[in-house]
């Protein structure tokens, strides 16, 4: 039995992306949820690329995002990490809890992960 392409047609189309959602949360918590979708590469498993931008992004050390962040009043945590959907796509993401600061400065914390 062959695995059906669940990809096609692709889960999100190219208008899709690139935007920006908000929502009225129902806790007092103030989260900014970063996405990317990427082509699928759990074949990958040698060099394990999206383990290295979760450590890379979600290190918490001098010089890291997140002590820039807290540094500058804008975020609280923020944690990193991937997965890989339906043999078709990977994803990566960053989410981020934001200070009422941060949620004020949205740009500037989004501009700061890029």
């Amino acid at each position: 039995m062959e695995v059906p392409n669940l990809g096609e047609p692709a889960p999100f189309l190219q208008s899709d992306l690139g935007q920006l959602f908000k929502f009225v949360p129902i806790k007092d918590k103030d989260i900014l949820n970063l996405y990317w979708f990427l082509p699928y590469c759990q074949r990958e498993y040698r060099s394990q690329p999206l383990k290295y931008f979760s450590n890379l992004f979600g290190h918490e050390g001098e010089n890291s995002l997140l002590s820039y962040l807290i540094a500058e009043g804008y975020a609280l945590e923020l944690s990193a990490g991937y997965d890989h959907e339906l043999w078709n796509f990977s994803n990566f993401y960053i989410d981020i809890t934001l200070t009422k600061k941060g949620l004020e400065n949205v740009e500037k914390v989004i501009e700061a992960v890029f």
